[in-house]
């Protein structure tokens, strides 16, 4: 196999992401809450055809917008109705991903050769895709792969203006493609998508000149007023694209509907963001096991502290390769901002920072392939991160065999899926990566090949570890489709507890379920529906002795039990 391979390892990126999305639609369930209740909110505006104001359970959802929702019933109206598309269309774009984050690699560093950039082009998206984080959460049926997409059509216009803001040629083509990225982020999940795209432009001064100069006297009177013009129109475009679904939805969907998308979601999301729920330095704390197993990685390392091939102490690495150049100064304030913003807001989830992943897979990219560097020999300096993968592999093989006796020592009852795992299908991921540690590759560029391969294969192992435990505590497919039979029937369904839409797509209901909070609300609304059906996800020990529930089977580490209406 040749060292540099660019059409090979393309190909290779894309077999990793098709594998990984087959293992998980193949062998995963839709796993409530999230991924039920946002594919049950596209099949409701399937079901009504009301594609500007989004249902749950027949009640206004005013949570997300709808460009998800969209894209998935567009699929249906293509293909027909079907879980499969539903799943496929966050997947998707998270290959669109990879492949932007190849465009960037190429659009960050004009100054180098063809090769080079080819070569950062290729790393970059086999890094990012096997980043642990990205690999698991890139078959999710969640929004935050959109908004990635969408922070990458910003910035990569972004990038595309300041050429143009230097040139002379093609300024605004660069910010009606941030604009567009904007408004894509905007319609998929609110103005969050500014955060990871604004900085970025509103910092050009610190990046720009060195990225691209511009002729002496224009450095010396920069028109900095037609930049910040720029910025703007970026900005308002996307707000105007985004505001094209929500005047009429508004008006549309009636006060409530209004007060909750203008009011009541951004007081609301402003409320849990400062709840203190975690300390500032959490994300410093997640982020290196996120992008595990590359954190681990000796060379990435090594390459960091490289200039000309030669090594360095950290300051002269910091002048010499990182701040001196404008690409890798983009990647430092796209990045770093978000960090900190979202550092600073206490409401924290590992998602919000994917759009800044592709950055540490482009940062990591340009480390590992310095110019001029030494001819590469055989080495094994993949051996560190494989064997990682291999003790990880064991580490969950381990638990899962022994969790009998290991789960108790932690204060914790087993979980009653634990028995269901099929742990074997792990020995072979475990056996080939330790072997693979003691062979030798070629150089960087297969050492990241043989790195992504092995951290995908371990990936697909565990949905074919996990498969039996999935169908046992979250496949809720039965349960849904028996609530349609009832429902067809004529009978009336109550839900007990928060519900958040599980069964609706599952069973392909066309009524909503009666939703109660209490058990007691419970018991009265069966008196006035004897011939219904009460559903409640219980803890064994609140289950009743009587009356006996006409079905049960586990769920969420509880019970999701169901009762006659008669005699509740």
């Amino acid at each position: 196999m040749k060292p540099f391979a660019p059409k090979f390892d393309a190909l290779l990126t894309v077999l990793i992401w098709g594998a990984l999305v087959a293992a998980a639609i193949l062998w995963r369930p839709l796993l409530p809450i999230d991924e039920t209740r946002y594919i049950t909110v596209a099949w409701e505006m399937w079901q009504s055809g009301n594609f500007w104001v989004p249902t749950l359970n027949g009640e206004l959802y005013s949570h997300k917008p709808p460009f998800y929702f969209w894209l998935m019933n567009i699929g249906w109206a293509v293909f027909g109705v079907s879980e499969t598309w539903a799943r496929l269309v966050a997947p998707l774009f998270g290959l669109a991903t990879l492949a932007l984050t190849a465009k960037l690699a190429h659009a960050l560093w004009p100054e180098t050769s063809e090769t080079l950039r080819a070569k950062r082009a290729a790393m970059a998206p086999l890094m990012l895709l096997s980043g642990l984080y990205w690999t698991i959460f890139s078959t999710m049926t969640m929004f935050d792969l959109i908004v990635t997409f969408a922070a990458l059509v910003a910035i990569l216009g972004t990038v595309k203006a300041w050429t143009g803001f230097a040139t002379g040629n093609g300024f605004w083509a660069g910010v009606l493609l941030a604009g567009v990225g904007i408004g894509i982020g905007g319609l998929a999940k609110g103005p969050a998508i500014l955060v990871h795209t604004l900085p970025l432009a509103l910092a050009a001064p610190l990046w720009g000149p060195v990225f691209i100069e511009r002729q002496t006297h224009a450095l010396m009177k920069p028109s900095w007023g037609k930049w910040y013009g720029g910025v703007l129109a970026s900005v308002l475009l996307g707000v105007a694209i985004t505001l094209a679904w929500a005047i009429p939805a508004a008006w549309i969907g009636g006060e409530e509907y209004r007060n909750a998308i203008f009011i009541k979601q951004s007081a609301d999301r402003m409320v849990k963001s400062f709840a203190h729920r975690r300390p500032f330095y959490w994300f410093a704390l997640v982020v290196p096991l996120m992008v595990l197993p590359w954190t681990v990685w000796p060379r990435l390392w090594q390459g960091g502290r490289s200039i000309e091939g030669h090594q360095t102490g950290l300051r002269e690495f910091w002048a010499g390769r990182v701040w001196t150049n404008g690409g890798m100064r983009i990647l430092l304030i796209w990045s770093g901002a978000s960090f900190l913003i979202f550092s600073a807001i206490s409401g924290k989830q590992p998602h919000y920072l994917l759009p800044i992943f592709p950055a540490l897979a482009l940062f990591a990219a340009y480390l590992l392939s310095p110019k001029n560097a030494p001819i590469q020999t055989p080495s094994r300096g993949h051996r560190v991160p494989v064997m990682a993968l291999g003790v990880l592999g064991l580490i969950l093989l381990t638990g899962l065999v022994a969790a009998e006796q290991i789960v108790p020592l932690l204060g914790k009852p087993v979980p009653d899926w634990a028995d269901a795992a099929e742990p074997l299908w792990l020995v072979p991921i475990i056996l080939l990566a330790f072997i693979s540690a003691a062979f030798k590759t070629s150089g960087t560029e297969a050492e990241v090949r043989l790195i992504t391969s092995l951290t995908a294969a371990l990936i697909v192992m565990l949905h074919l570890t996990a498969a039996p435990a999935f169908s046992k505590a979250y496949d809720l497919e039965p349960a849904a489709q028996r609530i349609k039979v009832w429902q067809d029937q004529g009978r009336n369904v109550a839900y007990v507890g928060k519900y958040h839409g599980e069964f609706q797509f599952l069973g392909r209901l066309t009524q909503p379920v009666v939703s109660l909070e209490t058990m007691e609300e419970g018991r009265t609304w069966a008196q006035a529906n004897p011939g219904g059906v009460v559903v409640a996800t219980l803890s064994e020990n609140e289950i009743p002795s009587s009356p006996l529930p006409i079905a049960r089977q586990p769920y969420r580490g509880k019970v999701l039990v169901m009762w006659e209406a008669s005699g509740f």
